[in-house]
């Protein structure tokens, strides 16, 4: 019990949650979203960069990779770029910007912790200033980040972790600013390195979608139906990403499923509250309807997970938008009932972790 609770995991989050209550008891103290964000940016990075290789399912894979591309050479590499992405060829492989990417970094280092300390970097850090720039609340953000989404983005998924930091993270300033071009761009990058980018660029278009409470009651009523055709539209999805993830009886994600659904309920109690305090909140809640659309893929196969998060980690910002929205005198309580949920579900899911040098 007491080995489980000294693991590296579990105490990055007991620090987030001390340090969080030390700034808020500090109100004379300047910056305190800064520092926090600062504070909790720099830990993940640590636990991200200077994990143990068996931690991750793919982590080990990827170092196999990133061995075959320091002896792979540039003009092989070049030459793969151009055949995979301007001519479609599928015997090369897929995702050659990514492998370019890995040869830049090979140029400083060709050791290969220093290299996830980099995929950390590049996550993490536009994730924080994603976070100190949109969230109502930077301390909920990241627990949720830390329950939901980072046993993906941080210690697995090294193509789509990198093109979602470039869609997501970087590229929804051109969203927010309606400048598609720059957002093209970014869109096209993360392409070549993991065609999955592609799934978020219509909400460019969807983002500013009215969301008034009817359409939500009536995205939440059709819940039930995409549920029933979700084979067919995870081969839909399949199809776009570009990825074979196969059909399995019985998967699911029952948890992450009911989370969602009960946010989307609280989210349409509090909707309109929601929209008065921060009309950019609209770009939240169309991101949570796409997400509950497209969450009966996760009950095929739970690797197209993949799919959704690139919408569904918009709840780092819809959350705490929603805790806003209830009274002064009610937050305290509704805070702690996140919180509580929150806390269960990273004890239930029992996170494993090592450094690299145990």
């Amino acid at each position: 019990m007491i080995s489980g609770l000294l693991n590296p995991y579990y105490i990055n989050i007991f620090l987030l949650i001390a340090f969080s209550i030390i700034l808020s008891n500090n109100r004379n103290l300047k910056n305190r979203n800064k520092l926090f964000v600062i504070f909790a940016t720099l830990n993940w990075i640590v636990l991200s960069g200077m994990r143990h290789i068996s931690i991750g399912s793919d982590t080990r894979a990827y170092f196999q990779s990133y061995n075959r591309t320091l002896w792979t050479s540039w003009s092989d590499l070049f030459n793969n770029f151009v055949e995979i992405i301007i001519h479609g060829s599928e015997e090369l492989g897929k995702d050659p910007g990514y492998y370019l990417f890995v040869k830049i970094t090979q140029l400083v280092t060709h050791n290969y912790q220093i290299f996830l300390v980099i995929i950390a970097l590049i996550f993490t850090v536009p994730l924080g200033l994603w976070i100190y720039r949109n969230s109502k609340n930077s301390f909920i953000s990241f627990l949720i980040y830390s329950v939901l989404f980072y046993s993906f983005f941080s210690i697995t998924g090294f193509r789509q972790t990198i093109a979602t930091s470039i869609v997501v993270l970087i590229g929804y300033k051109y969203i927010k600013e309606r400048r598609l071009l720059p957002f093209i761009l970014l869109t096209f990058i993360g392409f070549t390195i993991h065609k999955s980018a592609l799934v978020f660029f219509p909400f460019y278009f969807l983002a500013n979608k009215k969301v008034t409470k009817k359409y939500l009651i009536t995205i939440l009523a059709i819940f039930p139906l995409f549920m029933f055709f979700r084979v067919p539209l995870a081969l839909f999805f399949q199809d776009l990403g570009g990825y074979e993830y196969g059909i399995y009886e019985g998967a699911g994600t029952f948890n992450f499923t009911i989370l969602l659904l009960l946010v989307t309920i609280v989210g349409i109690w509090k909707s309109k509250t929601i929209l008065a305090n921060n009309p950019q909140a609209l770009h939240f809640f169309n991101a949570l309807i796409i997400s509950v659309l497209v969450t009966p893929l996760t009950w095929v196969n739970p690797s197209a997970m993949r799919v959704v998060q690139y919408y569904s980690i918009f709840l780092m910002l819809l959350v705490p938008e929603i805790i806003n929205s209830f009274k002064k005198d009610e937050r305290p309580i509704v805070y702690f009932v996140v919180i509580s949920l929150l806390v269960l579900l990273l004890l239930r899911s029992n996170p494993q972790y090592m450094f690299f040098w145990q």
